[in-house]
């Protein structure tokens, strides 16, 4: 399994996340760089619809059925945002988001196939999911 430092990385490169400042220096052998990157995780992905509910609120809606708030459950889980770090619940939450067609849900779900975070490592079943993520956003 990749620490969750790698997976933020990850992300990052992607440009799954977004650029939220510049700060601080990094050093890296003879090459010296004076701005580097502060991210911040998940704020562009989630809608507005659910970014800054209150967690029992969250609960409410996921547990009815509403693909956004699934998503965003499962992002709780996996960073520890207001509940206990959970990678099997997180992946299950990410499971019935993209199921339900949200487009976040499967590109969590493929990347925690790909790494095996809460799942078994499987890139067949990663491929899947990039695909259907990839399916959903063009919808």
């Amino acid at each position: 399994m990749y620490p969750l430092s790698y997976r933020k990385f990850i992300f990052s490169l992607l440009g799954v996340i977004g650029l939220s400042g510049l700060s601080g220096v990094a050093i890296a052998g003879e090459l010296q760089v004076h701005e580097v990157p502060v991210f911040r995780i998940h704020v562009m992905e989630l809608p507005e619809s659910v970014v800054g509910m209150p967690l029992r609120e969250l609960e409410k809606w996921a547990h009815a059925g509403d693909p956004a708030a699934e998503n965003a459950l499962g992002v709780a889980y996996l960073y520890g945002k207001n509940v206990p770090e959970n990678w099997q619940k997180a992946d299950a939450w990410f499971r019935k988001a993209a199921h339900a067609g949200n487009a976040n849900g499967a590109f969590h779900l493929a990347f925690a196939y790909n790494f095996g975070e809460g799942v078994p490592p499987n890139r067949h079943k990663a491929v899947y999911w990039w695909q259907q993520s990839a399916k959903d956003r063009k919808r």
